[in-house]
């Protein structure tokens, strides 16, 4: 199937109806929400993801979304701040129900899938693959040691090397001063 155009909103019934596929590549930079999680330094702009959609129409008027995502990213290393690749890859599944018929559809929702509403028969389909690629993303991302910046890698090292054994010359003290049965405590 040839890539298309990605449509940002769509009509529910018309696209479940017809048992859509949807495969496009949709650039970074129109996923605005996920801007913050980018690294600004590298440049993202001309980076696009690859989205592979299918609408399925189950019984009874069950609208189910079944999508895959590739594609890569850069974020920013927790350690040094720099730029690191990511490979994202990720499926989803997710049951689409109307707001407006939302108490009755409820009980006909798939207990092991997330449900989306739609307003007024109306899905936003950029935001919802937004919202799975920002759900996607790790809590902590860093470089392997070796590929940080080593200027800051060295002064992690020297700090905690300066800290520790101030902190437990202390604590030897107060030890000493537990043995030798001094009540005095400085």
């Amino acid at each position: 199937m040839s890539l298309q155009p990605f449509p940002e909103i769509i009509d529910v019934r018309k696209f479940f109806s017809q048992q859509a596929h949807i495969k496009a590549s949709l650039p970074l930079n129109s996923l605005k929400r996920l801007e913050k999680y980018l690294n600004k330094a590298e440049e993202y702009c001309s980076l696009e993801i690859e989205v592979d959609l299918e609408f399925i129409q189950g019984d009874e008027s069950m609208f189910i979304l079944a999508g895959k995502m590739k594609g890569a990213l850069f974020l920013s290393c927790q350690r040094c701040l720099q730029g690191v690749e990511y490979k994202l890859s990720t499926d989803f599944r997710v049951q689409v129900l109307d707001e407006l018929k939302v108490s009755g559809d409820r009980e006909l929702a798939e207990d092991e899938l997330e449900v989306v509403l739609s307003l007024e028969g109306k899905l936003d389909l950029l935001a919802l693959v937004e919202d799975e690629v920002i759900l996607s993303l790790p809590f902590v991302i860093y470089h392997d040691e070796a590929d940080c910046n080593q200027v800051l890698v060295d002064l992690q090292v020297s700090s905690r090397q300066k800290i520790e054994p101030e902190a437990f010359a202390e604590l030897g003290v107060l030890k000493n001063q537990l043995k030798s049965g001094k009540d005095e405590v400085k």
